[in-house]
């Protein structure tokens, strides 16, 4: 797909905007909680105040969830949340190169409904991938959603990879209701364990639209 010069030219300031805030925020080896979709931060403000020991990010595209989740840190006075307004494969792409991951959390991700527009689920193969690149043996995925179709696939998806195993023994660590589980009738939780197997290099970043934003 062929992109405007104007376009990519944003794309590309933003990014280097992103690797410097990354730089400056995160500690030189850190292994970090993300939180994909942090939405109004309910849960990862909860989740830090439980675990002073790990440091946790968030990561929305609208401000003014960020916002609202900075506020609730800010009174919790938490030093180990922080909130970055970026989309998730563009995060992940800007991640200082000794940064990994001790847990990913992905809860109640936009299910793009429509079969068309399955290709914007952030849950894919070669997402799982690249974050598996970034993951040592042992961390953990928790995925929870209240689409159906969304976690059938996933969880159908998780055993072909050689990177992650599904691990249906595994204890969801808090529960936190978020604005999106308070509004679902019914949902679902898998957790995946990140194996030995060593990771593919992955693309995350390549030039696409801006991601939609507001309500799903």
């Amino acid at each position: 797909m062929a992109y405007k010069p104007e376009f990519l030219a944003r794309i590309t300031e933003r990014r280097a905007a992103l690797r410097t805030e990354l730089l400056t925020l995160l500690p030189a080896g850190q292994s970090l909680v993300w939180e994909i979709g942090s939405g109004h931060g309910h849960f990862l403000v909860q989740y830090a105040q439980a675990c002073p020991a790990k440091y946790c990010v968030g990561v929305d595209i609208i401000r003014d969830r960020l916002n609202r989740s900075g506020k609730k840190r800010d009174r919790a006075k938490l030093a180990n949340c922080h909130f970055v307004q970026a989309e998730a494969r563009e995060f992940l792409d800007a991640l200082p190169p000794a940064v990994t991951f001790a847990e990913v959390w992905v809860l109640f991700p936009d299910p793009w409904p429509k079969k068309r527009h399955h290709k914007n689920r952030i849950l894919q193969a070669d997402f799982l991938e690249a974050v598996a690149g970034r993951a040592g043996e042992g961390t953990r995925l928790y995925f929870r959603t209240d689409h159906a179709e969304y976690f059938q696939t996933v969880a159908a998806l998780i055993p072909g990879l050689p990177t992650w195993q599904l691990e249906p023994a595994a204890a969801w660590p808090l529960e936190q209701e978020t604005v999106f589980q308070a509004r679902a009738p019914a949902y679902q939780s898998l957790v995946a364990v990140r194996t030995s197997h060593p990771a593919r290099p992955a693309e995350t970043a390549a030039p696409r639209p801006p991601p939609r934003v507001g309500p799903r």
